[in-house]
């Protein structure tokens, strides 16, 4: 849920963000193809066109300015009757109704842009180059909306992909910081259980609850740093050479070792896999198998038999399977089970099998579970490779 709050937060800022650097690219754009030789003060070209008595005359100045932009100037009286002009183009009416006025005061003459200006005796017009100025309710610079048409497209594809990447990664980002912080804490919080449980541990009687109890603790505690170096990928793996046979044989061993009288132990390993060897980490091998062996000993508090089977898969894999006759699970848990691994997982199976499923995708191992009710539970791990 926060994951999701905070990916919607960023979609706001990322929006909002965007919005102003579109703002912004459409401003630069602006001035990039901005021309100042367009920038019409038609109430100063007005004052400069002045009647002698004779004609109508324009200040040189400014006729030079109106020859610099390309422009043109007449004057049309209150008849609608070109009275003066200035390097008007030939295509240009010199008699016009009301209703032409008001239609090209606004727009475009015969496609020019103009800019009208009233005075006592009618109307100066003054027109740009066709193809010079884009006018509808504003104005823009011909050039300007060109680079405007030409870059809408990619501006939209670059909107698209920050609005999509951009949340993805602040989120991704943020959950990182939070991930980092919780691996500080588990791995805080396991050096300081560490050193207690071990003086309770050591002054436990044998075979009592307490040294049960501490075991499964220190079994926690374990599981917990090896999960969290998992997800966060911090540990540091070996490429050991593994003999499995052996290395079955010593956790067995281990398990008798430990007591607990009530369990029956069985190994059965095909006699061509005795010198069989695998790479790998052997830290983390052996813990996938002990987190099997434990899941069976603690779904069978009141005892069975459980066995160990080292199979010959293909010419170059074997399967290790782990399987006991005990009380098994129902259909809901074992369908959760063997989902892919995910950050959830099952109460009643703890910790223990998504360590094994995490470690079982490290190194691409197949890994599905098998049981019924009342008739035992199998972990097979298979696809493990020979060397």
């Amino acid at each position: 849920m926060k994951r999701l709050s905070m990916y919607f937060l960023s979609m706001i800022l990322v929006a909002v963000s965007l919005f102003l650097v579109n703002v912004g690219m459409l401003v630069g754009i602006a001035k990039i193809t901005h021309n100042d030789s367009y920038q019409i003060e038609i109430g100063r070209i007005s004052d400069a066109v002045t009647w002698d008595d004779k004609k109508y005359v324009i200040g040189k100045d400014v006729a030079t300015e109106l020859e610099s932009m390309q422009a043109f100037a007449m004057l049309i009286n209150e008849d609608g009757k070109l009275v003066w002009q200035f390097d008007k183009p030939k295509d240009v009416p010199e008699q016009y109704t009301l209703s032409d006025i008001v239609a090209f005061s606004k727009w475009y003459l015969n496609d020019y842009p103009v800019y009208t200006w009233g005075r006592d005796d009618g109307i100066l017009v003054i027109g740009l180059p066709q193809n010079s100025i884009w006018k509808y309710p504003m104005e823009l610079g011909l050039p300007t909306m060109k680079m405007l048409v030409t870059l809408f497209p990619y501006l939209i594809i670059f909107d698209l992909l920050i609005f999509i990447v951009f949340p993805v990664w602040i989120t991704k980002k943020w959950m990182n910081v939070r991930e980092k912080k919780r691996s500080e804490w588990i791995a805080g919080v396991s050096h300081d259980i560490r050193t207690p449980l071990s003086i309770v541990l050591g002054n436990a009687e044998k075979g009592s609850v307490t040294e049960k109890q501490c075991l499964r603790i220190r079994e926690l505690v374990n599981n917990l740093n090896t999960e969290n170096k998992l997800e966060m990928g911090t540990g540091k793996w070996q490429k050991d050479k593994i003999k499995m046979a052996e290395l079955v044989r010593e956790m067995i061993c281990d398990f008798i070792n430990a007591g607990g009288d009530i369990y029956e132990w069985n190994m059965e390993i095909d006699p061509e896999l005795e010198n069989s060897m695998t790479y790998a980490d052997k830290g983390l091998v052996s813990r996938m198998f002990e987190n099997l062996i434990s899941n069976a000993i603690g779904h069978n508090e009141d005892g069975c038999c459980i066995t160990v089977c080292m199979q010959k898969q293909s010419a170059n894999k074997i399967a290790v399977i782990v399987k006991d006759n005990g009380k098994g699970c129902n259909e809901d848990t074992l369908r959760e089970l063997n989902r892919r691994l995910s950050y959830r997982y099952l109460p009643e199976h703890g910790l223990g099998l998504r360590v094994v499923k995490q470690i079982a995708k490290k190194y691409r191992y197949g890994l599905h579970f098998q049981s019924q009710e009342g008739k035992g539970f199998e972990a097979v791990v298979d696809h493990i490779p020979m060397v």
